[in-house]
């Protein structure tokens, strides 16, 4: 065998200069300045992805551990609440009126059950008790009898579509208020229901709110934003931390190859 493809043999070279690759970087960040620039930028990641699960937690958790406003302090009679509280948890009780109820084609199979809750005092506050996929659901024909104390999610009407397909008694295609024919005040909006005591029954899946911070569940964007760009940050550190080692390890292998020719020079013999 031919000493060139003996086993272990390099021709190429490759695997020593690898090597030596490996050991001018393992050289290179035992040096103060980057032992100093690794422990910085092991510094900044760990605070960067601290940062970022602390937005994150508050991404998930503000809008839920909030405590309910009392629903008269964001819905009213005849103003729709303002953008800032779109999606706010409030709080309310009263009785469910099935005759004031509306069912709102929302989709293919999809309805939301909308029933006025009257409270002993006050306008009556529209609550989407939950989405059925058939206006012959029991939770249509049936509701929590007597006082019921609800948190739920506000939120304003929808847009009026205007004159539409006929639909049957007690259906509407959105929630508006001239969806519902009552004989006593409403508030200019609704509630998405998120519990309920007593429990309802027969249950449904809830309406997930189309609007505000905890639409179409308690995360708060802005704060999950913010969570993305502490990561980002961080990846930020790593890719400058491998620039700038190969920028030194190139400035240092161009010294080197400098060098090397006056090195080489002396040891040549002079040619006449």
């Amino acid at each position: 065998m031919p000493p060139s493809t003996r086993r272990g043999d390099d021709p190429t070279g490759t695997g020593t200069r690898r090597v030596a690759y490996r050991g001018r970087v393992r050289e290179l960040l035992r040096t103060p300045r980057w032992i100093g620039l690794t422990a910085l930028g092991l510094v900044l990641i760990v605070a960067f992805g601290a940062l970022s699960w602390w937005q994150w937690q508050r991404a998930q958790r503000e809008r839920e551990v909030a405590p309910p406003a009392p629903v008269a302090e964001i819905l009213v009679v005849g103003a729709a609440p303002a953008e800032e509280d779109y999606g706010v948890r409030v709080r309310l009780s009263g009785v469910y009126d099935l005759g004031g109820q509306v069912v709102v084609a929302n989709g293919p199979s999809a309805y939301w059950v909308v029933t006025p809750l009257r409270p002993a005092t006050g306008p009556a506050v529209p609550v989407a008790r939950g989405l059925v996929r058939s206006p012959q659901d029991p939770l249509v024909s049936t509701a929590t009898p007597g006082t019921v104390e609800v948190v739920g999610f506000a939120q304003p009407y929808e847009g009026d579509p205007g004159p539409g397909a006929p639909l049957p008694a007690g259906q509407a295609e959105r929630l508006t208020a001239t969806a519902f024919d009552v004989g006593y005040p409403l508030v200019e909006g609704w509630v998405a229901l998120e519990s309920q005591v007593p429990a309802a029954d027969p249950t449904a899946e809830p309406v997930r709110p189309p609007l505000g911070v905890s639409a179409p569940t308690a995360l708060r964007w802005q704060n999950a934003s913010y969570a993305v760009q502490w990561v980002l940050f961080a990846g930020f550190v790593v890719f400058l931390w491998v620039r700038m080692l190969r920028d030194d390890l190139r400035e240092a292998r161009g010294e080197s190859l400098r060098a090397a020719p006056a090195d080489g020079a002396a040891e040549r013999p002079e040619v006449y």
